[in-house]
């Protein structure tokens, strides 16, 4: 199912250029009450609940966890028999209604008080997007809430370290899931050094499209296979170097080892060449290069390298007495 959120992302522009023309039409969570339904989901879901299968209205409320707006392209690569089951909670109606809190169905229209059927669900990681994918709700758990605030603070405490994989584990899924080295190799990196994996990949030289990966943690392989540019053993030698010169932070950061590339593309400058300034540069000139305001940072730290390099080349290059 690929149009499970259709009317979610598309009509919020146009609900409100009619609410504007009609000002006697009543919105409710950003759509007007009377509008025509824009999702193609059914109304009603089949779950499972005490053993036995029941048609529910799945509620929502303004407060409910939103859907990624680029989710149909990754569905469309996703294998659903892969997926782990996991349990729905929902909570009853009544408590939402009589606090005045609006409830929606999948297709974000308007749920009359005291409808028949209804479940309001209580979002999690895991179901807050299954429940518009799972045909079959095969898990599910319903809570009798006494207050609004205990509701909420249920899910709070439920979700208090929930979180996604980060982009370090997702490089590292894309490696296990398509056994592709260089991906390994920027996950492996990226772990080791403690730095975010889009620096990573600027030490070895290679680079992943964030829709590549995402493919790739599906199984999908990539169409052209990637190749690192630099040695894994060469990629570390300079950050160590780098370390040393830098700091931590700087040498972690982007800018750094983007200056390096940039001063080493085309043959400029060799690896050797640049871990010898690395290693003898004065400290004084680093400091000018993390402190000059002349735009971006990266172009900043390889002006002052590259002026060093001109001085140390221009010194060893002079014919011998």
């Amino acid at each position: 199912m690929t149009t499970f959120f259709t009317s979610a992302v598309t009509s919020a522009a146009e609900s409100v250029n009619e609410a504007q023309d009609a000002s006697s039409v009543e919105l409710f969570s950003g759509v007007p009450k009377d509008a025509s339904t824009k999702g193609s989901l059914p109304t009603t879901v089949k779950a499972i609940i005490n053993g036995e299968e029941k048609e529910i209205t799945v509620a929502f409320t303004d407060y409910s966890m939103e859907l990624p707006k680029n989710m149909d392209a990754q569905l469309k690569s996703a294998n659903p028999e892969l997926r782990l089951d996991v349990k729905f909670h929902f909570a009853e109606p009544e408590v939402f209604w009589q606090n005045s809190i609006n409830l929606f169905d999948r297709n974000d229209n308007y749920i009359e008080p005291n409808t028949e059927n209804v479940l309001v669900l209580c979002p999690t990681a895991d179901t807050y997007w299954r429940v518009y994918e799972d045909k079959i709700l095969n898990d599910v758990q319903v809570h009798t809430f006494s207050t609004i605030e205990e509701y909420a603070q249920t899910i709070t405490n439920t979700m208090l370290l929930s979180r996604g994989l980060n982009n370090v584990e997702k490089m590292g899924y894309a490696a296990l899931a398509t056994g592709d080295e260089a991906a390994k190799a920027v996950f492996v990196f990226a772990k080791k050094n403690n730095m975010p994996v889009s620096t990573a990949q600027l030490f070895l030289y290679v680079q992943y499209k964030t829709v590549t990966v995402k493919a790739m943690m599906l199984g999908k392989k990539p169409s052209v296979t990637p190749a690192l540019g630099r040695a894994e053993e060469e990629a570390q030698g300079l950050f160590e170097q780098m370390l040393l010169t830098f700091g931590k932070g700087a040498a972690r950061s982007r800018y750094a080892i983007t200056a390096v590339n940039k001063l080493m593309k085309r043959g400029k400058y060799s690896y050797d060449e640049i871990m010898d300034c690395l290693k003898a540069i004065p400290s004084c000139k680093i400091s000018q290069a993390l402190l000059m305001g002349c735009g971006e940072r990266a172009d900043c730290i390889k002006d002052v390298l590259n002026g060093w390099l001109i001085d140390y080349k221009r010194a060893n290059d002079k014919p011998a007495a």
